[in-house]
C-alpha cells in the first residue's frame, strides 16, 4: 500500500471506522468461547462503491448492509488485520490507542492453549472494549469465567488450610474463607476444534 493510500485508510478509520475485539460463544472451543477481532468501516449505503474501493484496495473483508441505510467493510482475517494496522499506524490520529493496543493483541490471540493465559487475553479484550464508545458489548470475562467454573476447568482453591483467626488468637468463625480461582491440570475436552 501507498504512503497516500495508507493516509487515507488511516483518515477514514479516524473518522467512520472502529476496531472491536469481542469474546464469542463458540460451544466445539476450547473455552467454549473465542476472540473475534474485526475492523470495521462504514458509510452510507449510497456511497457503498467507496467501501467496494477500500476493499479492493486493502484486498480482502467483506461488505456488510445493514438495511438501516448504513454499510460497512468487514475485515475479521487476522493476518490482514495486522497488516493493515501496520500500514496505518504512522498515520492514525483519534484511534491511535486502538491501532497500538489492536497491534499488540493480535498476535497473542493465535496462541492461546493455557486456560490462565486465554483469561489474561480475555481480560485484555475488555480492557480494549473501554476504548470503544459500544453499549452492545455483551459478554466479559466474567462470563467466560463463570463457563469455565462450571466446566470444572476453575475451580475454587482454599489459599491456607490453617483456620482463620482474628489476630488474637480467637477463632473467626463469622471470617468468609478466600478462595483463589485456579486451573486443574485436566484439558478441557477438544472436538478437533482450535481457539
Amino acid at each position: 500500500m501507498r504512503a497516500e493510500e495508507a493516509s487515507y485508510l488511516a483518515g477514514f478509520l479516524d473518522g467512520d471506522g472502529s476496531i472491536h475485539f469481542q469474546l464469542v460463544r463458540q460451544h466445539g472451543y476450547r473455552f467454549g468461547y473465542y476472540i473475534r477481532a474485526s475492523l470495521s468501516l462504514s458509510q452510507r449505503t449510497s456511497a457503498r462503491s467507496g467501501l467496494e474501493h477500500l476493499q479492493q484496495l486493502i484486498g480482502g473483508g467483506y461488505l456488510r448492509d445493514r438495511g438501516t441505510g448504513m454499510s460497512d467493510l468487514v475485515i475479521t482475517s487476522r493476518p490482514l488485520l495486522l497488516s493493515i494496522l501496520r500500514e496505518v499506524e504512522p498515520y492514525v490520529v483519534f484511534k491511535r490507542e486502538h491501532v497500538r493496543r489492536a497491534l499488540w493483541l493480535l498476535p497473542q490471540l493465535g496462541s492461546l492453549r493455557d486456560v490462565q493465559e486465554f483469561l489474561r487475553v480475555a481480560r485484555e479484550v475488555d480492557a480494549f472494549a473501554t476504548l470503544n464508545c459500544s453499549k452492545t458489548k455483551r459478554i466479559s470475562v466474567v462470563d467466560v469465567e463463570r463457563h469455565l467454573r462450571s466446566m470444572g476447568v476453575l475451580a475454587p482453591v482454599t489459599t491456607s488450610s490453617v483456620a482463620l483467626d482474628r489476630g488474637d488468637g480467637s477463632p473467626a468463625e463469622d471470617m468468609v474463607p478466600r478462595h483463589i480461582y485456579e486451573s486443574h491440570n485436566t484439558p478441557a475436552p477438544r472436538n478437533r476444534v482450535e481457539v
